[in-house]
């Protein structure tokens, strides 16, 4: 995940909205509520490890691809992210980085 994250991020801004809402799509196709979440924690875990910035730029990133999803996938990745934050180490550093 690292090394597809580490791709997103030389590729346009566009580019990677787009390619991440596909990416949802699939995985939300795909998994099932529990295995969609540890995807999600996994990605915590890595943009918690990011520069500040780069962190804030991933996350404003993956919550505009969240927008554009049909409302029903939509609402399902915000329920299973939101877990996926509050059971993440990494929850407290996250949620100040929505800020």
């Amino acid at each position: 995940m690292s090394q597809v994250l580490s791709q997103l991020l030389t590729m346009s801004r566009e580019q990677v909205v787009s390619t991440l809402v596909e990416f949802m799509k699939q995985l939300s196709a795909a998994a099932n509520d529990d295995q969609y979440k540890e995807v999600c924690k996994t990605n915590v875990g890595i943009i918690a490890r990011l520069p500040d910035a780069t962190a804030k730029q991933v996350i404003q990133m993956r919550l505009e691809a969240q927008s554009r999803l049909p409302p029903d996938l939509r609402e399902r990745d915000q329920r299973v992210l939101t877990k996926a934050i509050q059971e993440s180490p990494y929850s407290s550093r996250i949620m100040s980085l929505l800020k």
